[in-house]
């Protein structure tokens, strides 16, 4: 993976060996704010699965999306300058401000009270949403048992994961409620049918497809029928970010994320990653 100096470059993961699934493109933002804003823009893709199995550790475009994030999570931007990005939220912030200055995407025209939730919410969401996905879906992860740890310790260790994953499944559902009552309701006031979006914006913001994206991504993630009984407010939102982007929409639907376009086919095949 070379470094890019004309035009900003984008690590994402695909899913590759999923049955009757084709390949993933990467979740929405940055992939979507880079579209919208018409950014010139490389994408480097890896195997998803593979990267996450720890399969071709040699591999040099791997060695190299070590090099510049260690953790090796995507997505990961690489400036024309050659500096890396991490974090979706880094990443949301510093294209806004390159690249959505006087544009519909762009943060300039948000008031007082409009810019503080855009950057409250978008550091929350990554923050508190993205952090109980690992629990959920990679419970493993926080747990070690010592190789001297006795044969019922290293039996009753699923029984352990089951916990995790509970515990973050209730917690993710709780957080969602923070975002309803204080986000959905806490800036109802400011919408109406001319200005329907998260902040009571006639266009969306990024924040809007950030929520969007998480609130529809991947595996066992609030879906549009636990979100219709306890977040209404944000899925009709949703919905309506949906309708109102062509490229949102394209996006969404090219990762799979559509089931607020009433098609989730691609849910019981993405259950089945590890």
């Amino acid at each position: 993976m070379s470094v890019v100096t004309s035009q900003d470059k984008l690590c994402r993961g695909r899913i590759t060996n999923l049955p009757d699934l084709p390949p993933l493109p990467p979740p929405p933002p940055p992939s979507s704010q880079l579209r919208v804003l018409e950014i010139p823009h490389e994408v480097v893709e890896f195997d998803y699965l593979g990267v996450i199995a720890g399969k071709n550790p040699d591999d040099p475009k791997l060695k190299r999306l070590k090099a510049v994030n260690p953790l090796v999570q995507f997505p990961t931007l690489i400036t024309p300058e050659g500096a890396p990005m991490t974090e979706a939220a880094a990443i949301i912030l510093y294209l806004n401000e390159r690249h959505g200055r006087n544009t519909p995407w762009g943060t300039s025209g948000l008031d007082p009270i409009q810019s503080a939730a855009f950057y409250r919410w978008l550091v929350f969401l990554p923050a508190n949403v993205t952090p109980i996905m690992g629990h959920v879906e990679f419970p493993k992860r926080f747990v070690a048992i010592p190789e001297s740890a006795d044969s019922n310790l290293k039996s009753e260790s699923d029984g352990v994961l089951k916990w995790i994953g509970d515990a973050g499944r209730k917690r993710r559902g709780e957080i969602w409620i923070v975002l309803e009552e204080h986000l959905g309701k806490g800036m109802q006031a400011r919408r109406n049918e001319q200005k329907p979006f998260l902040l009571g914006t006639q266009d969306p913001t990024m924040l809007d497809v950030y929520l969007t994206l998480l609130a529809n991504w991947a595996t066992n993630h609030p879906r549009h029928t636990w979100m219709e009984e306890h977040t209404p407010i944000l899925k009709s939102i949703c919905e309506k970010i949906v309708a109102g982007s062509r490229i949102v929409r394209e996006t969404l639907e090219e990762n799979y994320c559509d089931a607020f376009m009433g098609k989730a086919s691609h849910a019981k095949l993405l259950d089945e990653i590890p």
